[in-house]
């Protein structure tokens, strides 16, 4: 090519780009303004279903549902919107200062949709529409929903959008209008459940309307879960608390597998959806605590198979090292009491009558060092791992803590206090069932868990320590501890109708302020299985009503085979 020829190509390049400048910019050059004035793109999210989560027989406990939700655009209502919101709350019957509320809390730019009102019936989402035309937005939305509420409420905890805490939690990748579980193992396991937003992206012009569609990217659901527990029993357990305070939990001994885990009082988590949950945060009886293992209580007797396994393994008392219990137990000056009279006991009669006199020479033998050791070999002190958020560990005394904490000596009445699970000694009913499982499970701390399986995969969370405790001394406690159902004098005799042959051990665990716990800890075999439970109510005066509540559980299950 010669260079005349090269010059042309160039000069005809450059005439054609003139040409097509001139041709947008003046003669269309109008159009093209107006359309950058008037249109603008904007993104309408499709919200991503959560995954479901059932129970260990497939029960959906938690579930997404259709919602409508009612939205506008800021730049396209800036010059009427409180004449709108005024209008729109009247139409709605809600009062105004939700609607600016709602405005206020979720606004992220002038062109992104504002939710003002969620979860509207289908047939008012409807109506505000067409009254109100294209100021609105109605879009369908998932919203949470939880069957056995007040039941499982304090296992699956509830959702909210994370907008009140979206700078905490932007940085692991969280949308600002996303729901994020909030406690629970919509907490715990928010990662499977959360599924990932979609949207539509559109172009509008400034009357609001669709002119134009450029793309879609659909909405990825999240995992379904399920978890160890039966829905059956989880709701037998809460009937039979009734209301009080307390809690009920049964776990597979082997693996740990969390059967049932309620605590009492509970709460709605669809109404932290809904809206109505602002009285869970003043009510005096603290709906919202999971006792099960955000609570720490005393332990009363129930430590008492601890107290023994531990005298054995250091070889400070045999199964017949026997005292005598005349009521009354004297320490210098001072007298502990026990609940009876029950003459000479030997270590498995003083675990079957619970005879504290019994306990308080072993303590005054053990001293409060090899006390301290072995309550947290048995874990006392330490977090269960348990799969829910907020768990709270125990606390374990020794001279050392005394002093450094309260700045007090030792004395010998705290022996003797820490000898019957009284005094400082602290537990969370998780923890405490969790240790009483170690006479269950051949001397290993298993790890309680509550996910079953995720989607098609199961689930490996079994973990197991072993306290470093010989077979043999485990077996004298648990021999002791059988005779507390089995036997016409046991405290927990009751049971033994029940034909699990169920070993355990009652506690009465005074505190200062009000009357005594109730506990009862133990392990049975149904059906070639072995199960670990504990059933813990609040100042109930006496063990004998956590040892009925577990009667009436057992027999149910008992009746409708449900182990």
């Amino acid at each position: 090519m010669d260079e005349i020829s090269a010059r042309r190509i160039y000069l005809t390049g450059l005439i054609l780009i003139a040409l097509v400048l001139f041709y947008t910019q003046i003669i269309r050059g109008e159009f093209y303004l107006n359309r950058a004035r008037n249109n603008y793109v904007r993104v309408i999210p499709i919200r991503s279903m959560r995954g479901t989560i059932f129970d260990r027989h497939g029960v959906p406990l938690a579930a997404d549902k259709a919602s409508f939700d009612i939205a506008v655009v800021p730049y396209q209502i800036r010059m009427k919107k409180i004449a709108l919101f005024k209008e729109l709350a009247n139409y709605a019957k809600v009062d105004v200062k939700k609607l600016y509320r709602n405005y206020g809390q979720e606004l992220m730019g002038m062109f992104k949709p504002v939710t003002v009102l969620r979860n509207i019936d289908k047939a008012v989402a409807l109506n505000i529409q067409e009254h109100f035309g294209i100021d609105v937005l109605i879009s369908p939305q998932p919203c949470r929903h939880y069957q056995y509420a007040k039941e499982f409420a304090h296992v699956l905890g509830y959702v909210k959008p994370v907008t009140s805490i979206y700078a905490d939690i932007k940085k692991y990748d969280y949308s600002p209008l996303e729901r994020a579980g909030v406690s629970g193992i919509e907490q715990y396991y928010n990662t499977y459940l959360r599924g990932e937003d979609g949207g539509d992206l559109v172009e509008i012009d400034a009357g609001g309307r669709r002119v134009g569609f450029i793309g879609q990217e659909k909405p990825v659901p999240g995992n379904d879960i399920y978890l160890t527990i039966d829905a059956k029993i989880q709701k037998y357990a809460y009937d039979i608390l009734a209301g009080r305070r307390g809690c009920a939990i049964m776990m597979n001994s082997n693996t740990g597998e969390v059967i049932c885990l309620t605590s009492s009082p509970s709460f709605d988590p669809n109404l932290f959806i809904t809206g109505g949950a602002g009285e869970y945060f003043i009510d005096h009886q603290k709906p919202l605590l999971n006792r099960a293992i955000q609570a720490t209580y005393p332990l009363g007797s129930v430590f008492k198979p601890i107290e023994a396994a531990g005298a054995l393994e250091d070889k400070i008392i045999n199964p017949h090292t026997s005292f005598t219990c005349t009521g009354v137990f004297a320490l210098g000056a001072a007298r502990f009491r026990c609940w009876s009279t029950h003459g000479v006991q030997d270590m498995y009669q003083a675990l079957a009558h619970s005879c504290d006199v019994y306990f308080y020479n072993v303590g005054r033998l053990c001293g409060p060092q090899i006390q301290a050791k072995w309550a947290k070999r048995f874990g006392l002190d330490s977090l269960t791992e348990i799969d829910l958020p907020g768990e709270k560990r125990g606390l374990v005394p020794s001279p050392e803590w005394k002093q450094n904490t309260l700045d007090l000596p030792w004395y010998g009445g705290d022996t003797i206090n820490f000898s019957i699970g009284q005094g400082f000694l602290l537990a969370t009913p998780i923890e405490f069932v969790t240790a009483m499982n170690v006479f269950a499970a051949n001397g290993d701390l298993v790890r309680p868990c509550i996910l079953k399986q995720v989607g098609e995969l199961g689930s490996s969370l079994t973990k197991r320590t072993h306290v470093n405790i010989s077979q043999r001394s485990l077996n004298e406690v648990d021999t002791g501890m059988g005779m507390v159902a089995d036997t016409d004098t046991g405290t927990a005799h009751i049971l033994g109708s029940l034909g699990f042959d169920i070993h355990g051990k009652t506690g009465t665990a005074q505190n200062s302020a009000k009357e005594s716990h109730g506990w009862f800890v133990g392990y049975c075999t149904i059906n070639n299985t072995k199960y670990t439970f504990g059933f813990f109510i609040e100042n109930c005066s006496t063990s004998h009503v956590a040892v009925n509540a577990l009667y009436e559980l057992f027999k149910k299950i008992k009746e409708e085979k449900l182990l």
